[in-house]
């Protein structure tokens, strides 16, 4: 697996940190969460990227996404 920041691919997995797993709702699903995405280019090649996602971005996995780099990190958005 590689470290970078711009990828396009299928999202295999998506971690969230346990902090973040144990969270009730009265976290603010505005903003988004720092969690790990595992994502596969064409190549077949698994990049492991930390990401801002948004709280609900469990129904991403399996589907293209793309990252892309901002002021405040990478985000990981659907394609």
């Amino acid at each position: 697996m590689t470290e970078t920041t711009k990828v396009e691919g299928r999202l295999v997995a998506l971690l969230w940190p346990r902090n973040a797993t144990e969270a009730t709702m009265a976290v603010d699903t505005t903003k988004l969460l720092e969690a790990t995405a595992e994502i596969e280019d064409s190549t077949g090649v698994t990049h492991r990227i930390e990401v801002l996602a948004g709280w609900d971005a469990d129904y991403l996995v399996g589907k293209d996404v793309v990252t892309s780099s901002t002021d405040k990190g990478i985000v990981l958005s659907g394609k």
